[in-house]
C-alpha cells in the first residue's frame, strides 16, 4: 500500500471498484467461456491495474483474479471488498475531534477542581 493515500483518490478507488462489479453483475453475468470471457478477463486486469496505480499493491487484489475459477461465485462484489479490505487502515487512522476553543460563551460550563492528596495514617 501507499503510505499516504488521500481522500479523493480513496474515493476515486471505490468508484472504480464499484462500477467494475456493477458492470461485471450486469453486463457480463451470462456464464461465459474461453473466448467469449475476454471482456470479463479485461475488464478485471484493467481494474487491478487502475486500482494498484490509485493505492498501491495489495493482497487483497489478489481473490478478485482468482474468484474466476469458482462457479457463480463471481457474482460477488470482489473488486468493492477488496478495496474495502485494503483501505481499512486509512478509516480507523482518522484525526480525533478537537473540543472547542475556549470564549466567553463556553467559560461558565468549565468546572474548576482542586486537587487534594489524602496521605494513609501511619502505623
Amino acid at each position: 500500500m501507499k503510505a499516504s493515500v488521500t481522500r479523493p483518490t480513496l474515493l476515486a478507488a471505490y468508484g472504480v471498484a464499484i462500477c467494475a462489479d456493477f458492470i461485471q453483475m450486469g453486463a457480463f453475468s451470462i456464464e461465459t467461456w474461453g473466448f467469449l470471457s475476454l471482456p470479463d478477463d479485461l475488464l478485471d486486469v484493467c481494474t487491478g491495474i487502475i486500482l494498484t496505480y490509485l493505492l498501491g499493491w495489495h493482497i487483497a487484489f489478489l481473490p478478485s483474479f482468482l474468484v474466476k475459477l469458482v462457479p457463480f461465485a463471481d457474482e460477488a462484489p470482489t473488486w468493492t471488498l477488496a478495496v474495502f479490505i485494503a483501505t481499512r487502515r486509512y478509516r480507523k487512522a482518522a484525526a480525533p475531534v478537537a473540543p472547542p476553543p475556549m470564549d466567553s460563551t463556553n467559560k461558565a460550563k468549565v468546572l474548576d477542581v482542586e486537587a487534594t492528596e489524602v496521605k494513609p495514617p501511619k502505623l
